[in-house]
C-alpha cells in the first residue's frame, strides 16, 4: 500500500522530490518504489520531463484502480479505528476561491467540533479544475455550478447572488443599485467575465436584449477585481467576495438580480469515504446558514 500512496503523492505534487519531502523518504527510495510497481505490473506508469511528472497513457488507465485500492484501504483503517473507539478519516475537497475562503472555514470548524479526528485536504481551482479533481479521484467532493456537474451526483446548496463591480471612477460609483441597461450604457459595453460565471451573466443581459463585448475570461476572482480596479472593464462577482475586499472598486446590486446555483458534487456514492459521507450530511444540515 505504501507504494500506491507514494505514487499518489507523486501525481498530486507533480514531482519526485516534493513527494519524497512530504512523505519523509529519500528521492532514490521514491524512484525505486515506482520502479517496483512498474516491474510488478509490467507497465510504465510515469513520464518525467523538465516540466514535471505525468502519467503515461497506460498509467492513466490503471491509476484510477490504484486510487480505488487506496480508498478501500483507508476505509478499512476507519473501520478498525471505529472498532477501537476512534473515528478517523480524511475528506478531500475541491472548491473555487470564494467558497474555500468564506464557506469552508465555518463548515470545517463546525464539523470538527463533533468529529475531531477527521481531517481535511483542500484543493483550490476554477470550476473546470474542480470537476476534473472529482472525476480523477483527487478529491472526494467539490462545489460546482450546474453546467459543470454532468455525470456527477449532486446536492443543491444555495443560489448565490452576483454583484456588479466597477472602477472607483465609474459614472455609477455613487449608486448602490443599477439596471443592466444603465450599466451597459455607461461601461463601453465591455465586461470581464470570471470563468464559471459566463453563462449566468450573459443570460441576464440577453434577457433584456443587450449583448455586451466579452473582453476576457479570467479564472481567478482576485485577478478580476484587480483588472476592474485598473479600469480595464467591469465585471460580476459573487457577493461573498465583497467582504474584506482589498481593491479600490465599487460593488453594485443589479436589476434584475443575477444568480448562479452552487451544488455539492461527487462521482458516486461508492467512491465516498465514510468521513466524506458524514461531512456531506453536515453540509446539508447547514444549508440555510451559508452566507
Amino acid at each position: 500500500m505504501n507504494r500506491l500512496l507514494a505514487l499518489q503523492k507523486i501525481i498530486e505534487t507533480g514531482s519526485f522530490t516534493k513527494a519524497a519531502q512530504e512523505l519523509g523518504y529519500t528521492q532514490s527510495s521514491i524512484s525505486q518504489t515506482v520502479a517496483s510497481l512498474e516491474t510488478e505490473f509490467n507497465i510504465k506508469l510515469l513520464n518525467r520531463s523538465r516540466t514535471g511528472v505525468s502519467l503515461t497513457n497506460d498509467g492513466k488507465k490503471i491509476y484510477p484502480r490504484f486510487l480505488e485500492l487506496i480508498r478501500q484501504y483507508e476505509e478499512t483503517q476507519v473501520i478498525a479505528n471505529q472498532i477501537n473507539g476512534l473515528e478517523t478519516g480524511t475528506v478531500k475537497i475541491g472548491a473555487i476561491n470564494s467558497i474555500s475562503r468564506y464557506w469552508l472555514p465555518g463548515l470545517i470548524k463546525g464539523f470538527e467540533a463533533s468529529h475531531p479526528n477527521i481531517h481535511f485536504t483542500l484543493y483550490q481551482g476554477n470550476f473546470d479544475e474542480v470537476r476534473d479533481y472529482i472525476l480523477s479521484g483527487k478529491v472526494d467532493i467539490g462545489f460546482l455550478k450546474p453546467p459543470y456537474t454532468k455525470d456527477l451526483k449532486t446536492h443543491p446548496l444555495k443560489d448565490e447572488k452576483m454583484l456588479a463591480i466597477i472602477p472607483a471612477n465609474h459614472p455609477l460609483r455613487q449608486q448602490k443599485t443599477t439596471s443592466l441597461e444603465k450599466l451597459f450604457a455607461t461601461s463601453d459595453n465591455i465586461i470581464l467575465i470570471p470563468e464559471g460565471s459566463h453563462s449566468s451573466v450573459l443570460n441576464a443581459f440577453h434577457q433584456v436584449n443587450l449583448y455586451p463585448k466579452i473582453k476576457d475570461k479570467i479564472q481567478d476572482d482576485y485577478t478580476v477585481m484587480s483588472m476592474v480596479e485598473a479600469g480595464l472593464g467591469i465585471s460580476f462577482i459573487s457577493e461573498l467576495m465583497k467582504k474584506d475586499c482589498p481593491f479600490d472598486i465599487h460593488f453594485l446590486k443589479t436589476t434584475p438580480i443575477i444568480r448562479h446555483s452552487i451544488n455539492l458534487a461527487y462521482k458516486n456514492e461508492s467512491s465516498l469515504s465514510t468521513a466524506s459521507k458524514r461531512f456531506i450530511r453536515y453540509i446539508e444540515s447547514q444549508r440555510t446558514k451559508l452566507i
